[in-house]
């Protein structure tokens, strides 16, 4: 085996010479052959000899001028398919006609044998062919004999097309993969029982459980990426139900273009969903530690999408303590670990907790005494809420009362809390909440306390978005719900939109209601096409788009009040200020009263609620559907 290797390393060491001699004493002896042939191998001086002598070198120059020309000087043997016999093609024909040429002019052709010339020409394309094929058919035999010897698994290649033959002369000509072929997997009913590359057809798709067993298969390898997905899912589902390993292959233009197949589908970027480049905030950081360092933080609702983004940011600035409050166990679970190993220093205090539990709070508040107070707490999901609407008020706008009323008790400096673009105009029960919340924080006034409020619309990546969702029905092989091929959204990144919220919580004195510029609404239909592209696949072919109409609460453009005279603008470009909404603060203490007595009474009756819910929120326009069956219009 050492002997061999020493061979096979001179011989790549010295690979470009070996070629060109080969060739150069090819063309002697197939000329040499002809004449033999023609005069049935008697070795006449006047016959062969001479004229043998008198035009070789005319031959071996008129070949090597050719053969140099279109390159067979080059190459690797074992790698020889059509286009090099082509080109050897090419090379032996113009320069037999390069030498007919130059015999005519010097030695003449009478007497000459010109049989010779068709024979040879025939011969040297055949040895220069046959001498390539022959390195690969050695090549892949030894490396053939190493894989059977060293293989680990038996595996099926599913289909039996171009890719599918890349595959298995992938698998043969590496002996470090460890694979033996055993067979092609192909739904084309006419190449069952062929043998391609001296690889049986086996059958289709639908015979995988019976020849996994038979062949004892360990892996399936796909290479079929131009087949629709819902046939790959098929095929998966299958793989998946035997249990076996499957592996997938894209198309050689999609690795070119950078397209992957599904099975690989990369994470996409929230920022590539944006349609322009994130925002950098790294000149307004000390801006930012100079509001957090050394400070108690509590952030509410700390295991969700905008609180935990809010605990990451926050711990950046090295607070004295950071208070992570969560009554969803795993999701506080995992945002302690990821803060307490990135931020080893930093003073974390997880707490279990629900917002409206008074007495917990109060004790957290006694016991660390926060200086600001991020609340992200809250119930999110429109369709939800529009059928549970007294959970939705008691989560949102009482549990905010609860937190907000101790704030003031025990004097915290500051109080932002995480609001929506859905409380404009609102049309859903969240949104309604929110705007009851905005307007409750404004009834504080500015002392002890500083109540700020930020709205934005949806953030991208969030639990609470679409995104998630979209990704989950590609990776099922589809088909994206969209509810109207119009809709439009206001849309940032997590970080973006959390660092603004805090940026704006520096700026504000107490009853703001900021609003966050999040650039033009994008139209989640587009969106959709883009997520299902950027994951590597084609909408409406691979993955369809199916429209199921608008939900209960939602709109089909949400809306932000950017424009009109009472929007201000604020010293950070990207921040604006609603001005002070006017209204009776005695008697909307006075509807929260009767809402609360009438939350007390009540675990059913969403007509009633809807009534209170209205007249706090007149510009509301809610219809509700709720779990009496009772209807309510506004």
């Amino acid at each position: 085996m050492n002997l061999i290797n020493a061979i096979e390393k001179i011989i790549m060491h010295n690979r470009r010479l070996l070629i060109v001699l080969i060739q150069v004493l090819l063309i002697p002896f197939s000329y040499f052959i002809a004449f033999m042939l023609r005069f049935d191998f008697f070795l006449d001086r006047t016959l062969v000899i001479e004229p043998y002598l008198k035009t070789v070198p005319l031959l071996i120059v008129s070949r090597l001028i050719l053969f140099y020309y279109v390159d067979l000087f080059s190459g690797w043997w074992r790698y020889v398919n059509i286009e090099d016999i082509i080109k050897i093609a090419n090379a032996v024909v113009f320069s037999s006609l390069l030498f007919i040429t130059s015999v005519v002019f010097t030695v003449g052709l009478d007497g000459f044998p010109r049989a010779v010339l068709i024979t040879d020409t025939i011969l040297i394309f055949l040895f220069l062919s046959g001498i390539r094929f022959l390195t690969r058919l050695l090549k892949e035999k030894i490396e053939a004999k190493k894989t059977l010897r060293g293989a680990t698994k038996n595996v099926l290649i599913v289909g039996a097309g171009n890719t599918g033959v890349t595959v298995l002369n992938e698998i043969r000509n590496s002996s470090d993969l460890y694979l033996n072929p055993i067979g092609f997997i192909d739904d084309d009913k006419s190449k069952k029982g062929f043998r391609i590359r001296n690889l049986e057809v086996l059958g289709d798709h639908t015979q995988i459980p019976y020849l996994v067993k038979q062949y004892n298969i360990d892996e399936v390898l796909f290479a079929i990426p131009s087949a629709p997905y819902k046939k790959l899912h098929t095929i998966m589902e299958i793989c998946q139900k035997e249990n076996i390993p499957y592996k997938t292959l894209p198309g050689m233009s999609k690795l070119i273009s950078g397209k992957t197949f599904v099975s690989q589908m990369r994470d996409v970027d929230p920022d590539e969903l944006l349609g322009r480049p994130a925002v950098s905030f790294e000149s307004e950081k000390s801006r930012l530690r100079k509001e957090l360092y050394n400070k108690c933080v509590l952030v509410t609702g700390a295991g969700g999408s905008i609180g935990s983004e809010l605990c990451r940011q926050i711990a950046e600035f090295q607070p004295s303590c950071l208070i992570l409050y969560e009554r969803t166990e795993s999701n506080l679970y995992f945002i302690d670990i990821e803060i307490r190993k990135k931020f080893p220093q930093l003073n974390v205090v997880s707490l279990i907790g629900d917002i409206l539990n008074q007495e917990k709070f109060e004790y957290i508040l006694t016991t660390y005494n926060p200086y600001i107070i991020y609340h992200a707490a809250a119930y999110k999901h429109v369709p939800l809420m529009e059928k549970d609407p007294i959970e939705a008020l008691k989560n949102n706008f009482l549990g905010t009362k609860v937190i907000s009323d101790l704030s003031v008790k025990y004097e915290l400096k500051k109080f932002v809390f995480i609001s929506t673009d859905k409380a404009v105009n609102p049309s859903s029960v969240m949104g309604t909440t929110k705007r009851m919340t905005e307007k409750l924080l404004q009834t504080y006034g500015a002392k002890p306390t500083k109540f700020i409020s930020v709205r934005f619309g949806n953030v991208i990546g969030s639990s609470g978005s679409v995104i998630p969702l979209f990704k989950k029905q590609i990776s099922e092989g589809g088909p994206v719900t969209v509810t109207h091929p119009e809709t439009t959204r206001f849309l940032m990144t997590i970080p973006e939109a959390v660092h603004l919220v805090m940026l704006a919580g520096t700026m504000g004195e107490g009853g703001e209601i900021f609003l966050l510029d999040m650039g033009e609404p994008a139209n989640i239909s587009e969106l959709a096409k883009s997520l299902i592209e950027l994951s590597g696949l084609t909408p409406d072919k691979d993955i369809a788009i199916e429209y199921i109409g608008l939900r209960e609460g939602e709109k089909l453009h949400e809306e932000l009040y950017w424009e009109g005279e009472d929007i201000l603008p604020t010293s950070h470009k990207k921040i604006r200020s609603l001005s002070r909404t006017r209204f009776n603060y005695l008697n909307y203490k006075i509807q929260m009263s009767k809402l609360e007595r009438g939350l007390e009474k009540t675990i059913d009756n969403n007509e009633m609620i809807c009534d209170l819910m209205k007249s706090m929120v007149p510009e509301s326009t809610i219809i509700l559907n709720g779990v009496n069956g009772k209807k309510h219009s506004g």
